[in-house]
């Protein structure tokens, strides 16, 4: 750990902003990746790490934040596995061949298969809301028809930029590379199956409103509906997310799993964010959690359809939480 701190003086920021930096990526991680980092650490510092980190699991750090801190650690990376480059298998043909149905085809729960098997559609939709130098990052283990597959549903400009930092050839441990695909297979799910119209109106006023506080959200929709109700409703039926569930404190988790019953709940649950599941479980009473957690360890595949059906009903269930206090 010394020599990792060494490293970070380089940087420009007190001290403070270094550790600050230090636990945002270690609750990116997860906690079973966060556990190993900490056990190798001094005792001392440990447990006031520790303590930090809970309160990020209440009180997650901006999107925005962790992308800026990822940014940052990534040159930092070759460094924490000693300078060995990570070996990952790229996928063969034959197994992209097997990623073109649209819909059915079984989700694995491994993040970095289903990069393959995700539907493009989907797939594309949530890259391109990522940083190029993170999309170049998944690409790496991606097979070629995959790459070229995203690549060609991306807009030319982000093509471009993506397309410049491969040839930067970008690195990072697996542990990484997983949580970002395992993000971008959670929010994938959530996006149509089927090609965005250009201009989508309702996708742009659905990110304007993901950004409004919620009295002024709460206006604009009121107006919307006045004004075209059918828009409202589809804009309505948008404008929540299942990674929602990691912003939402234990009430409002409460509130989400009495309108969803345990199968629901287990499909959904399926490759999820490990926070995610983390705050479930810890919001279920003890016979509850252990029902759900058999259910879990009996789920071996969950096809796209199945996953983002019960999905859907899961962010119906947080917006109608979600509206009750708006």
């Amino acid at each position: 750990m010394d020599a990792f701190e060494d490293k970070l003086v380089d940087l420009d920021v007190t001290k403070a902003q270094r550790e600050d930096r230090v636990l945002t990526l270690l609750h990116m991680l997860g906690a079973d990746a966060a556990d190993e980092v900490l056990e190798r650490l001094d005792p001392t510092v440990t447990s006031l790490l520790r303590q930090r980190l809970a309160a990020l699991s209440t009180t997650p750090p901006p999107v925005r934040k962790q992308r800026q801190v990822l940014d940052e650690f990534e040159r930092f990376f070759q460094f924490a596995v000693s300078n060995k480059r990570t070996e990952l298998r790229l996928h063969t043909e034959e197994e992209a061949e097997q990623a073109q149905a649209p819909e059915g085809v079984p989700l694995t729960g491994d993040p970095l298969v289903d990069l393959e098997k995700m539907n493009i559609y989907q797939l594309a939709g949530a890259l391109e809301a990522e940083q190029p130098r993170t999309v170049a990052l998944l690409l790496k283990v991606a097979s070629p028809r995959r790459i070229a597959q995203i690549l060609e549903h991306l807009p030319p400009e982000k093509r471009e930029q993506i397309v410049r930092e491969m040839s930067s050839d970008p690195r990072a441990p697996e542990i990484i590379l997983r949580r970002i695909a395992m993000t971008t297979i959670e929010r994938a799910s959530s996006l149509p199956t089927e090609p965005r119209p250009k201009d989508d109106p309702v996708f742009r006023m659905v990110e304007i409103l993901r950004a409004t506080d919620k009295p002024n959200r709460r206006q604009i929709l009121k107006a919307l509906e006045e004004r075209d109700p059918e828009q409202a409703t589809q804009i309505n039926q948008a404008l929540y997310q299942f990674d929602d569930l990691l912003k939402m404190d234990d009430a409002q988790i409460q509130k989400v799993l009495a309108r969803v019953d345990s199968t629901t709940l287990s499909t959904a649950l399926f490759g999820a964010d490990s926070r995610i599941v983390d705050k479930i479980m810890n919001n279920l009473s003890k016979r509850a959690r252990a029902s759900l957690q058999e259910e879990l360890s009996f789920r071996k595949n969950v096809t796209g359809a199945q996953l983002k059906a019960t999905r859907q009903l899961v962010t119906s269930a947080i917006a109608e939480s979600e509206q009750e206090t708006e």
